[in-house]
């Protein structure tokens, strides 16, 4: 193989591609990124076998081939490279790596050696998004997927593609996040993706912009965005019916200025936040929200804002990060809380209204459910 690149596009994919290579690898090959130059285009290829990645760009190719390389070396001396064109002159044993006087000799590993990488069938069902409305419905919706293997179903987001809308929804068994989007070109197709590796598609789709089309098949997904593709192995196994989980109506209803009521808990949980087991209460009242948080060798904390509240009042108490990261996502000025008592789930909405000039009215359709905790 013999090519030149330019730098910048040559360190862009290198580190993009180095994304899905993971340090702990059960095959040496997948430690590596796979470069292969063919007609005008280099392709950089890299898999952990769960998480594919593939990313091309034009070169002037003198000769044609393809060499395995060490992922994470190559990301950093490629980072490293001066201004300059790069020269790329390898076989299967030696690449040799040039920018201005410059030069990098580096042992390559047998490319024979690199998995095959799984691809889009052409007549796979595709659906389209705007990668800016795709990238916010991941931020919203993965944050509620559990971090543990303990249930491997709950490590995924739920995608189901129907009647011109996608929903995704994510549990831990805590918490639920669920939120619906009207897609730009409509797919139907179900799928239960990796929660990181939804969450890499979203990070590609915003670092690209434009669109971003999603690929639905048997056992894989695929997300593309122009010159790159990132592919994904399905979880197997049946994700929880989460809609019974949603009430369908409730009694005390409260809307509050989001920023307020974060920075508030934040301030109050500083009591709580590396306590086991504390909780932040929320005693609802009479237009008044007051947090507290008591700790019994830390001592204690409250705080009270102002809210409309509709409907009876009641006391709740709720993890403090878990119900950070719901207000978080919910994104709009002010947020809404619907509770029925202060043992059953409360629900998190954002709180859109007429006069909200220029609000992004789609973030409506969003809702995160959060188990309480006793107090």
């Amino acid at each position: 193989m013999k090519l030149r690149a330019e730098r910048s596009e040559l360190a862009e994919a290198v580190a993009w591609a180095t994304r899905t290579v993971s340090s702990r690898v059960s095959l040496p090959a997948l430690a590596g990124v796979l470069l292969e130059a063919d007609e005008g285009r280099l392709f950089c290829r890299a898999t952990d076998l769960e998480v594919s990645a593939e990313i091309s760009i034009p070169v002037q190719i003198e000769q044609p081939g393809r060499v395995l390389l060490l992922g994470k070396l190559l990301s950093q001396l490629v980072a490293k490279l001066p201004d300059a064109p790069v020269d790329i002159d390898g076989t299967n044993d030696t690449v040799t790596i040039t920018c201005g006087s410059l030069q990098y000799d580096l042992r390559a590993m047998p490319a024979e050696d690199f998995p095959t990488l799984p691809q889009p069938a052409d007549d796979a069902p595709r659906g389209a998004l705007k990668s800016e409305a795709f990238g916010k419905l991941v931020n919203q919706v993965a944050r509620a997927a559990a971090t543990d293997d303990g249930r491997p179903v709950l490590t995924g987001v739920h995608l189901e593609a129907s009647e011109g809308m996608l929903t995704a929804a994510a549990t831990d068994s805590y918490r639920l996040a669920v939120r619906r989007l009207a897609w730009d070109q409509a797919v139907d197709g179900k799928a239960l993706i990796p929660a990181r590796a939804l969450q890499e598609a979203a990070r590609a789709a915003t670092e690209a912009g434009g669109a971003v089309t999603v690929a639905l098949e048997e056992g894989q997904a695929s997300f593309l965005y122009g010159d790159r593709v990132l592919t994904t192995r399905l979880i197997e196994g049946t994700f929880p019916n989460y809609g019974q989980l949603l009430p369908d109506s409730f009694e005390t209803s409260v809307v509050v200025d989001r920023a307020q009521l974060m920075e508030s808990i934040s301030r109050v949980a500083v009591i709580a936040i590396g306590a086991a087991n504390t909780p932040v209460k929320m005693v609802i009242g009479d237009g008044s929200i007051e947090l507290q948080a008591a700790n019994s060798e830390r001592g204690a904390a409250s705080e009270a804002l102002p809210a409309e509240i509709n409907g009876e009042g009641l006391q709740i108490a709720f993890n403090p990060n878990f119900l950070l990261a719901g207000l978080e996502a919910t994104g709009t000025d002010q947020v809404r809380i619907e509770l029925r008592d202060g043992l059953k789930p409360a629900v998190l909405k954002p709180h859109v209204t007429p006069a909200d000039d220029g609000a992004d009215v789609e973030l409506e359709d969003f809702t995160y459910l959060l188990m309480p905790m006793k107090i």
